[in-house]
């Protein structure tokens, strides 16, 4: 097994599209930390002059009524959503701009998809059996170093992004660790369920173009829309839309309850995806 994952980790990293989806989330990190730095320390009050514009468009008379209500909508939503997201200047605010990200999360189903389809384009897959490993044991080992690959990057990615804030922010706050370990490995999991659907897509029909496709179905919530109009007859259906769940993660919206059913709902889900990956490896002939 450790042979196995030597080589899937070498492969991994001399990988074109590893390279460059590291590049992307690494400035999306960057990114992340300047919207930090620009809402937590507000400068130039440009939070407070926004507010006061959606004032002024509010008590201004104007034929072009239309526009101003637009804007006023739009200012009004934008300080509401910066209100909910509560204080970001520490551990656990940089983690939830950092994470709660769905494109984030599509990248790393772009870099899996690829990956898998490369090995088996490549007829790279087939050296794998030289090490005497069983096929659902080259499957899951493959599937566990993306995964480990995925977090390592995600949490380096944090560490630049917390490393900018830290300088950059007036006052950072040291505090929030506990919530950021609790919510990051909650996102974390969100992560894994993700990548665990691209990977199964792509392995199944041996392709990157089907597995992104519905990856980013998936992703981006269009199967929430199906949750949502369930979870009016069950309850519980809810907790399967990850996106929501994302949404409350991003604004820190979570109870005791509502984080166990969390942890069981992505289990669940990895569980499914990895299980039919293996179902196939034992079946499927591997040349």
């Amino acid at each position: 097994m450790i042979k196995e994952l030597k080589a899937n980790f070498y492969r991994i990293l001399r990988s074109k599209s590893f390279i460059v989806i590291c590049i992307l989330i690494f400035l999306l990190s960057v990114f992340v930390s300047v919207e930090v730095k620009a809402i937590a320390d507000n400068p130039g009050d440009w939070i407070g002059y926004l507010e006061k514009l959606a004032g002024t468009e509010e008590s201004t008379a104007s034929t072009d009524e239309a526009v101003n209500s637009d804007v006023s909508v739009s200012v009004s939503a934008l300080s509401e959503n910066l209100e909910m997201l509560g204080e970001l200047d520490n551990f656990d605010g940089v983690m939830r701009m950092n994470w709660c990200n769905e494109l984030v999360c599509f990248l790393h189903c772009i870099f899996i998809a690829l990956f898998i389809s490369a090995e088996y384009k490549s007829h790279f897959h087939v050296n794998h059996f030289s090490l005497n490993a069983s096929p659902r044991l080259i499957v899951f080992v493959e599937w566990l170093s993306l995964m480990i690959s995925a977090i390592m990057i995600e949490v380096i990615a944090y560490g630049v992004s917390f490393g900018i804030c830290a300088l950059l922010c007036n006052s950072f706050d040291y505090s929030g660790a506990g919530t950021m370990l609790k919510y990051g490995a909650l996102m974390a999991g969100i992560m894994v369920v993700y990548a665990s659907f691209a990977f199964m897509v792509a392995y199944l029909r041996k392709a990157a173009a089907l597995s992104i496709v519905l990856s980013s179905l998936f992703v981006f919530g269009v199967l929430d829309f199906i949750y949502g109009f369930a979870s009016v007859w069950i309850e519980v259906a809810e907790y399967f839309a990850l996106n929501n769940t994302i949404q409350n993660i991003a604004y820190g919206r979570y109870g005791a309850i509502r984080y166990g059913f969390e942890v069981a709902v992505i289990v669940f889900y990895t569980a499914v995806f990895l299980g039919v990956s293996l179902i196939v490896a034992s079946t499927r002939d591997p040349y």
